[in-house]
């Protein structure tokens, strides 16, 4: 469904101003108007163009002029019109996807790297979303993604949620690795109870990583800059497999999350995240990294630093510092509630 072009809007417009013009004059008068029809002469092409997307009409007392439409009842002719369109163009894309997903299937694997460069780079968020979002779907086998700073927001949860679903529905294994903060995050535990209810595997993780989407075994994604706005995709078989193996091994540290968690699995993630604080707290670590490292937002962080002072009866972070090094020379680290004394 074509949309008006620009001259074509000029004159629906016009039409519509002396047809709201014509109709004062004649309230005004309490009686028809010296011109009957209320239009105007246009040139043919552009009247063609108006009425054959049912813009315009001809006047039947005059059939050389023209009367516009309302134009409620045009928006929503087109409007369904271009909806009905959108929606056969996202079904023929989906039919193309699946016609053609087994002939980049084997092109993955009889084409070298010569066939293709082993390592291209993408700059912009929106280019690395719609290219990752493109060769996520078109995964046959296996989909592996490491997702660090704990729990994923809400929109970007709803975004995934059909395509994760779609690819358990067509048998890919989906495996994901979080950090260990995902278990006190809402929106997230739901996304994971609903999709390991559909197959998937999810893991946790009590230390930093970077990350990776691995796409079977044959493609991988990896950010090029702290601020995510490059992204590298990576196709070189060796380069593909040192990944792999590095998110395999992470995966059998790692423990399996399936959404819910009772009390004492609570207990013991929030036990290795203070211990996380702590060694990171002695090893001298900025608020900001030991935040990062552990997947808390600074303000969470700064909940779980206060409530390690208090404990400590620690006035500042220098004290808190102090008192955990000599903590860690006595060879235990404080459990929660400890108050040691200098």
């Amino acid at each position: 469904m074509p949309i008006p072009s620009t001259k074509a809007r000029a004159t629906y417009v016009e039409l519509l101003r002396k047809d709201s013009g014509a109709q004062s004059e004649r309230e005004r008068s309490d009686g028809p108007s010296e011109c009957p029809t209320d239009g105007v002469r246009e040139d043919r092409e552009i009247m063609d163009e108006l009425l054959s997307m049912g813009m315009v009409r001809e006047d039947t007392s005059s059939p050389s002029h023209f009367v516009a439409v309302e134009p409620g009842i045009v928006e929503a002719r087109i409007g369904a019109l271009l909806r009905s369109s959108a929606l056969t163009m996202l079904e023929e894309a989906r039919n193309l996807t699946d016609l053609l997903r087994p002939l980049i299937v084997d092109s993955r694997h009889t084409a070298g790297p010569q066939g293709s460069e082993s390592i291209v780079r993408i700059q912009g968020k929106a280019a690395i979303s719609a290219i990752v979002n493109e060769s996520v779907q078109q995964s046959t086998s296996e989909l592996f993604t490491a997702q660090p700073g704990g729990g994923r927001p809400k929109a970007t949860l709803e975004q995934i949620r059909q395509q994760t679903a779609e690819l358990l529905d067509r048998g890919v294994e989906v495996r994901t690795l979080y950090q260990h903060t995902a278990w006190h995050d809402g929106p997230t535990r739901e996304y994971v109870t609903e999709m390991t209810s559909l197959g998937a595997q999810v893991r946790t993780l009590d230390e930093f990583f970077d990350r990776l989407i691995i796409v079977d075994r044959s493609m991988a994604f990896v950010p090029a800059d702290t601020e995510r706005d490059q992204a590298v995709i990576i196709r070189e078989p060796a380069v593909v497999r040192f990944l792999t193996e590095v998110f395999e091994r992470n995966w059998q540290r790692a423990k399996p999350f399936q959404g819910s968690r009772t009390p004492n699995e609570s207990s013991h993630i929030s036990a290795v995240l203070r211990e996380t604080i702590i060694r990171c707290l002695i090893h001298g670590d900025s608020d900001n990294a030991i935040a990062k490292r552990i997947g808390l937002s600074t303000r969470a962080y700064a909940t779980h630093l206060a409530k390690l002072k208090a404990d400590l009866k620690a006035e500042s972070r220098f004290q808190l510092g102090y008192r955990l090094g000599q903590l860690a020379g006595g060879g235990a680290a404080p459990e929660a509630g400890e108050t040691a004394g200098v």
